[in-house]
């Protein structure tokens, strides 16, 4: 380093290059105590190039580091998660639900992926037959529901779902399958029931909690994971529902059809 060690260059990055040239003299004459003079001068502006070059190095290698770490950080929060969840029915039966998220949506750099494609499957309480659903992120479950044998889903446009969806006001769509195949139906056949969420809603913000109960949630955990927008997990009154519509609300606040309706 041009008869100068790194002491010498930590010395003058430390004074972050505001001193005088005499005074970086001294600090570069200090370390191997050269003679003042003009030989001196110019070794102190070698020292002074040097430490400047160092010293912008060592910033790009903290960001390079910066970088490292917080892509380590997002690959970390996106590998895909499986767990299973109780769900509670409306007509008070449990079911065991096996559960299984990706996240490999869109997000901004040092930032984990957001969820996509997910699945979950339960084996019927009445036949013993496997029931599966499959759906990209533009969908949310919200509720699970068996009416006489006949299963029930209510799902939440998410992400892009709504203008896929065409905004559907209140923002709600039913699936029923039956036959093996999964047939949607007008929400207006739910008018004057109350169904309350039970199912993990928002898989990112559980994911922590899924994790530390050894991937298995029990009832009460699902049914605190399952209000959403909500402030609780209070019933969802389709009593309020008249006709629902399209292509007209595609912003919040949405009609969310709860007493406490948050707008969200």
């Amino acid at each position: 380093m041009n008869g100068y060690d790194d002491g010498t260059l930590a010395a003058v990055s430390a004074n972050g290059y505001t001193v005088g040239r005499r005074e970086l003299q001294i600090v570069c004459a200090a370390t191997r105590q050269q003679k003042w003079g003009e030989r001196m001068i110019g070794r102190t502006e070698k020292c002074v190039r040097i430490s400047r070059f160092q010293s912008i190095f060592g910033i790009w290698r903290v960001l390079v580091c910066v970088l490292v770490l917080a892509g380590v950080s997002a690959c970390s929060d996106s590998r895909s998660l499986k767990w299973t969840e109780d769900v509670l029915l409306p007509d008070g039966r449990v079911v065991s639900l096996a559960r299984y998220q990706e996240f490999k949506g869109p997000h901004e750099i040092g930032q984990p992926p957001t969820e996509s494609d997910y699945w979950f499957e339960f084996k019927h309480p009445d036949t013993g037959d496997a029931v599966r659903w499959e759906s990209d992120r533009d969908l949310a479950t919200r509720a699970l529901v068996i009416d006489e044998g006949v299963v029930g889903l209510l799902v939440t446009p998410n992400f892009g779902g709504m203008y896929r969806k065409k905004c559907p006001d209140p923002p709600y769509l039913l699936f029923y399958y039956n036959a093996g195949e999964w047939h949607e139906e007008s929400i207006e056949t739910l008018r004057g029931r109350q169904i309350t969420t039970n199912m993990t809603y928002g898989v990112s913000d559980s994911r922590e909690e899924i994790r530390s109960s050894s991937y298995h949630l029990s009832k009460e955990q699902v049914l605190r994971n399952a209000r959403g927008p909500f402030r609780d997990n209070k019933a969802i009154d389709f009593s309020k529902l008249t006709t629902q519509t399209f292509g007209m609300r595609c912003n919040p606040p949405y009609n969310w059809l709860t007493d406490d309706d948050s707008g969200r």
